[in-house]
């Protein structure tokens, strides 16, 4: 682990973080109500002076949802009156990686995705098409302007975006100078570190006066007025144990309850239609993906999420069609374009914690001539011993935290597709009114299958079809 960097302590940025989270939950000012909920979210491993947060990823700081393949880091800044600043990096040996830029309030303003970065002269992008992943030269640049996009970012990104290497940072009504970024990473190589093997991108700052500065002396140049960041209060995005049982507890519902005997997909749209599926039946207005809010949402995803409940079966299997996707994680040679760039299947707590209990990934899902899978999700004494790959199934965790409150047998299963191929109109992306998600995604959308227990699933044999 990198050694601590030292920073003043952060003041208005973690203010405004946090009242742009309390915003956009139910009860703002909530607590976290578990001691097993990261209390902040700081510094991690591969932190330094600019990217003084993480790195987060199921495993540490678990929060928000975060997909097990996953690593991210932030930086939060501001640029010196008159000065420019450039990122400059290496591209990673991995799956993804892309740079998004937030206002204070947690909402996008920008987004470059990898393969849109054109390479320093000399270097190869590997994640374009053909190109060699193994290459040694990997160099880019990408420039920060102080200026808005011009318009709110696409929520449904998709591959082929025109090349660039300028991210917008300012929205289109700055309310402060300070700038916040993400930087992602998304299945490492084989044998790579969380980072894919690289060092993180670094800043390079050049002053009005035409000096450059690298380092250290950059982070302290680049300081916001009232210190860096150095810690994110997560509690304000989790609602309080009290509203959410009101919401899972109504009078009148069965004890699965908000899951249903066929289970039901829901994409993400916003904050309200996804507290929406413990009031069923009703559809909250102005349901849309533009200027989704969330915490720092990732532009390139999107998801869909059913929930599941052990009392109407101690198995689930989704069965479904997989889109095509790379092969990354043994260091190919190249990159080949797909259908999606990646997809993942996990299942999570409630919107009480919003933890990841375990996830599998497209490379980690068999998948038989017609590319159809069977994904289980089972708690560890509950796995059917034919819920394996040599039977050609992915196995997924059922934690015994349950919805990380009082029910147990509770489980939330996410889909998540990612930067989905100009052609191919089956992904989440593609959805646009809530309810057609079947319509849209056809087999790619997962059917689920309750089983009574391990044995009803073993009678399935090995192969399970």
């Amino acid at each position: 682990m990198s050694k601590p960097v030292p920073h003043r302590p952060v003041r208005r940025l973690a203010a405004l973080l946090t009242v742009a989270v309390s915003l956009a939950a139910l009860g703002a000012g909530a607590t976290a109500p578990a001691a097993t909920l990261p209390t902040t979210i700081g510094p991690g491993k591969f932190h330094d002076c600019f990217w003084s947060i993480g790195a987060i990823n199921g495993g540490a700081m678990n929060i928000a949802y975060p997909d097990a393949g996953a690593n991210y880091w932030a930086a939060g800044y501001a640029v010196p009156a008159g000065a420019t600043l450039e990122l400059t990096g290496t591209f990673p040996h991995a799956r993804f990686a892309s740079v998004q830029a937030y206002d204070p309030l947690s909402a996008p303003v920008d987004a470059l995705v990898d393969a849109q970065l054109n390479p320093d002269r000399g270097s190869v992008n590997p994640f374009r098409p053909g190109a060699s992943r193994t290459a040694a030269k990997r160099a880019f640049t990408i420039r920060l302007a102080e200026d808005a996009l011009g318009a709110p970012p696409e929520p449904d990104q998709r591959a082929g975006a025109p090349s660039r290497n300028v991210l917008h940072t300012i929205p289109a009504s700055p309310s402060s100078t300070t700038r916040v970024l993400l930087w992602r990473v998304y299945v490492p190589d084989r044998g790579r570190d969380l980072r894919g093997g690289v060092a993180l991108p670094q800043p390079r700052l050049t002053l009005a006066d035409g000096t450059v500065l690298k380092g250290q002396a950059a982070c302290t140049a680049l300081t916001p007025p009232g210190g860096g960041l150095t810690s994110i209060d997560p509690s304000a995005l989790l609602i309080p144990k009290d509203q959410y049982d009101a919401l899972r507890y109504p009078a009148g519902v069965p004890a699965y309850f908000p899951a249903q005997p066929k289970p039901v997909w829901r994409v993400q749209y916003n904050r309200a239609y996804l507290l929406a599926l413990y009031t069923p039946g009703v559809i909250p207005a102005g349901v849309t993906k533009t200027g989704q809010s969330g915490f720092f949402p990732n532009l390139f995803n999107q998801y869909a999420r059913a929930a599941v409940n052990r009392k109407l079966g101690k198995v689930v299997a989704f069965r479904g069609t997989m889109a095509t996707t790379p092969s990354t994680s043994r260091g190919e040679k190249t990159f080949k374009a797909s259908q999606l760039r990646y997809q993942s299947f996990c299942m999570n707590e409630s919107v009480l914690t919003t933890r990841v209990m375990d996830c599998a990934y497209d490379e980690q899902v068999p998948l038989n001539k017609r590319r159809r899978y069977v994904v289980v999700t089972s708690r560890s004494g509950d796995r059917p011993r034919n819920a394996t790959t040599r039977c050609g199934v992915a196995w997924v965790r059922w934690s015994s935290t349950g919805d990380g409150g009082d029910d147990h047998d509770f489980g939330w299963m996410q889909v998540r597709n990612m930067v989905p191929a100009a052609s191919f109109h089956h992904a989440v992306q593609d959805t646009r009114t809530p309810g057609d998600e079947q319509a849209v995604m056809g087999a790619y959308l997962p059917t689920g299958t309750y089983y009574q227990d391990t044995k009803a699933f073993e009678k399935l044999g090995c192969p399970v079809r």
